[in-house]
């Protein structure tokens, strides 16, 4: 590797004898950003964007399964009878 190379995740710099790795990102012949990490850096960066990426997820799925299974627990709860507000008297089914 030809110049000082820092690595993006530590800010650290990487020399020759260290393994590493480069993200070149181009458009046509055109070089528009280089960069570079330490090898463990790297790979301590991408399990950290699947982790972060997979838990994002996982409460998406969670919070729109709640959203669907609370109605059931709370019509299996109160049996499907009818209960009165008593603060202004309105009647309303659980379901």
């Amino acid at each position: 590797m030809k110049g000082k190379k820092i690595c993006k995740k530590c800010g650290l710099r990487i020399t020759p004898e260290q393994k590493a790795v480069l993200l070149l990102t181009f458009q046509g012949e055109r070089n528009l950003e280089k960069v570079y990490w330490h090898f463990q850096c790297y790979l301590d960066w991408v399990n950290e964007s699947l982790e972060s990426r997979a838990m994002k997820l996982y409460n998406i799925s969670m919070k729109n399964a709640m959203d669907r299974f609370m109605p059931m627990v709370k019509g299996i709860v109160n049996n499907g009878q009818e209960e009165t507000n008593k603060d202004n008297l309105q009647t309303f089914r659980i379901s």
